[in-house]
């Protein structure tokens, strides 16, 4: 079987990714934890725990070589460690060329998935895809500042393909399960019912598409990447890819969320108001998962945030508890 590290085991994708790989019968799976607590988390699910971190790399960089794992999929949501997630994972995959090519034989690269988003294309409802520029002069929008680092650090996952076999994948807007994400937004709400106002004011805009996609759905893409990297390497493909599902009305959605947790009162939408993640929150975004479907075989199932949002705020509010 083949074997994968995921960098971000325990968290909201990483977590979804690890049991979709283990579900299939197809991998054996290794998961990256912070502390032994989390390490034994994993085990509980079958994972294979290796305790580190982004910054505190050398145990999983010497898993790389001596279990001679196949592939890494960087899903820490690491923000600007990513950086040194990409320098620890080239160095590993450096070193087994070099190995191989010592002895006069020819290996396999080391494979490389970096989990982005697609907040790179920034808020537009013009049409965007894959393979439209990101964060360049030439793109039709740029991205929020909360995420203005990420197509520099794709291209440079992209720049890695002489020593690994790269890809990027790229979820919309995660809703579904814990979704911490939507704290932000549901939290609002939530206290307003708590305190009996008359009006729950929330950060975000009020004409807000947003490009949507379950967590189960992002890790069906993901491992449908998993499977499908070694073929697509070196080919000439784009290794770029969006997973978006739906888009979305973001004042329906907060409206329905509302009435779910009980609150009856006036939801306003009163903007990002300044604050950089609320900014990304807010970004619409008209985009397409054909070449995923098309070129990674991905087959998404849970469509539609709208017409589930009961079961979705429900989640997140047992989360919370």
């Amino acid at each position: 079987m083949s074997k994968v590290l995921i960098l971000g085991a325990t968290g909201y994708i990483g977590q979804a990714l690890a049991l979709s790989l283990l579900r299939s019968g197809l991998f054996t799976v290794y998961g990256l934890a912070r502390s032994a607590s989390k390490a034994r988390s994993l085990s509980a699910l079958e994972i294979i725990p290796v305790l580190g971190s982004a910054s505190d790399s050398a145990g999983y960089v010497s898993l790389i070589a001596s279990a001679h794992i196949d592939i890494v999929v960087d899903a820490a949501g690491a923000n600007r460690e990513s950086a040194q997630i990409l320098a620890d994972v080239k160095r590993a995959g450096a070193e087994r060329l070099a190995a191989a090519a010592a002895q006069g034989v020819r290996s396999p690269k080391l494979g490389f998935i970096y989990t982005s988003g697609m907040w790179v294309h920034g808020s537009s409802m013009e049409a965007v895809n894959d393979l439209d520029p990101v964060g360049v002069a030439a793109a039709r929008t740029q991205p929020p500042p909360l995420v203005a680092w990420r197509p520099r650090m794709e291209q440079d996952v992209l720049g890695a393909a002489d020593v690994l076999d790269t890809m990027v994948v790229r979820p919309a807007l995660l809703y579904g399960g814990a979704g911490a994400i939507w704290s932000s937004l549901l939290g609002p709400l939530q206290a307003s019912v708590q305190s009996r106002a008359a009006v729950a004011r929330v950060p975000a805009e009020a004409d807000s598409m947003p490009a949507l996609i379950h967590v189960e759905d992002v890790a069906r893409g993901l491992r449908a990447a998993v499977e499908k990297l070694p073929l697509l390497a070196g080919t000439g493909v784009y290794p770029v890819f969006d997973l978006v599902t739906s888009q979305e009305s973001m004042r329906l959605l907060l409206e329905e969320a509302a009435k779910v947790l009980g609150f009856d009162g006036k939801v306003e939408l009163v903007g990002a108001q300044g604050d950089a993640f609320a900014e990304a929150m807010s970004v619409s975004l008209n985009g397409s998962g054909a070449r995923a479907r098309m070129l990674l075989g991905w087959e998404p199932r849970r469509v539609g945030m709208l017409k589930g949002v009961d079961v979705f705020v429900k989640a997140w509010l047992a989360a919370q508890e």
